[in-house]
């Protein structure tokens, strides 16, 4: 293999979507994942015709491990497989191998959103594939497991063709060195104004100039932003990095598209392309929950805890990028730890309002509810007393705080489970002040 200049600093994650020379523009919608367990994998050419690599790289959040402490530090030993099949399920590579994390504080093990690092390659022929990786912790022998589709496509098949997208954090030039630092799961949001992207570009001949053009779609699939540049392409392997200034996107779900186009050419965006690869990211900030993805929605469900002033504040705002700026102020003056990245008064209001959207949505949104105000405002009761059935009334429930000393009464008045307060509302909003 020819010396690259080339380094990724660590051996971190990425995220895909399948390969192929035609590249639909997706419907965005990338699943459901977590970042205390997140897998992901690239396919790279290999060094052979007829053979590829897939890097699978896997994020463990420092809370699916046990520290046991010796002396005043902490260490933990966990170990992983990581297995890949084939489109029929067949065994195909498996690799399995332990891991230590050694002489931390109780505060590095126990920091919100820390975690371990581990990555592996596979060689492998074009194909479709599937990767699977298992977590053991040694101390306690919890296991957690994840897995991921992932196709190989044959690289040698057109003229010139990429590799999978990888999304960096962090790119330093030395030089004619560069240092990668790739953002481990598909959430940018946490990353200042741009982030960069990586792929290989492979070429069976000399071409002088190629544009390459990004592109990011929103879920609606309506362009959002384009960015493109200009590159010579040597026969073989080509680095391709690209800057994608996301800082004016909302919060949401999103595609990008990079495409090559010849230079000399306009580079209509369904047509007369030579090769691209898309992929899924999302911008979304720590807190908030995973099915919010409307920065106006996260306002308005602050009306529950902003004081006089503060809503009209955050609504009267032209941009996105002030709204979202005035949004953050909100919640970092209210941060009950501003040093850390982790803003817990955040994620405990909006887990509230997640909890309610899921358990008490009937005709209305849960956190728009009697039950959702008085649960978000004050949290879980210390006891509930449920009447779904009485003979003599319609249902109702009790809602008791003990350490107010209070308790609300919810009458469901239509049948339907639509509960209403029958508690004054004032007293709700008087002790949500306190």
């Amino acid at each position: 293999m020819p010396h690259r200049v080339l380094q990724f600093v660590p051996l971190v994650c990425l995220f895909a979507c399948p390969a192929g020379a035609q590249v639909d523009i997706p419907r965005p919608a990338p699943e459901e994942f977590s970042e205390s367990l997140y897998l992901d994998v690239l396919a790279f050419a290999g060094q052979s015709p007829g053979e590829n690599r897939l890097d699978a790289y896997l994020q463990i959040g420092y809370d699916n491990l046990s520290f046991v402490k010796e002396g005043d530090l902490y260490n933990a030993s966990y170990e992983v497989t990581i297995s890949v099949n084939d489109s029929t399920g067949a065994f195909v590579s498996e690799k399995s191998w332990t891991e230590q994390i050694k002489g931390i504080s109780f505060d590095a093990s126990t920091a919100s959103g820390a975690y371990a690092l581990v990555q592996r390659s596979f060689t492998l022929k074009p194909g479709q594939y599937t990767v699977n990786a298992m977590v053991q912790d040694l101390d306690s022998k919890t296991m957690k497991k994840t897995g991921r589709p992932r196709p190989v496509p044959d690289f040698n098949a057109s003229a010139m063709s990429m590799s999978d997208i990888m999304l960096v954090s962090r790119l330093t030039v030395a030089g004619a060195k560069k240092s990668i630092l790739p953002n481990i799961s598909p959430n940018v949001g946490n990353l200042p104004n741009a982030f960069y992207t990586f792929c290989e570009v492979y070429s069976q001949t000399v071409v002088d100039s190629i544009r390459f053009v990004a592109r990011v779609y929103n879920a609606k699939t309506e362009l959002m932003l384009e960015t493109d540049t200009v590159e010579y392409v040597k026969a073989g392997r080509n680095d391709l990095f690209m800057r994608i200034p996301h800082n004016a996107l909302p919060l949401g779900d999103y595609a990008l598209v990079i495409r090559a186009y010849p230079a000399s050419k306009p580079h209509d965006p369904d047509a007369g392309f030579i090769t691209g690869r898309t992929r899924a990211f999302i911008i979304r900030w720590m807190g908030l929950p995973r099915a919010l993805k409307d920065i106006d929605t996260a306002i308005n469900q602050l009306q529950y805890i902003a004081k006089d002033g503060e809503m009209t504040v955050l609504k009267d705002t032209v941009t996105i990028e002030e709204k979202q700026k005035r949004f953050l102020e909100f919640w970092k003056k209210r941060d009950p730890n501003p040093n850390t990245p982790r803003n817990e008064k955040m994620e405990e209001y909006y887990a509230r309002v997640d909890y309610a959207n899921k358990h008490f949505t009937r005709y209305r949104e849960g956190w728009r509810t009697d039950m959702g105000l008085v649960f978000i405002v004050l949290g879980p009761p210390s006891s509930v007393d449920r009447h779904p059935f009485e003979v003599d009334s319609k249902p109702y429930e009790v809602w008791s705080y003990y350490d107010l000393n209070y308790q609300y009464v919810f009458l469901d008045d239509t049948g339907f489970g639509d509960y209403r307060l029958i508690t004054p509302l004032w007293e709700v909003y008087n002790r949500r002040r306190q």
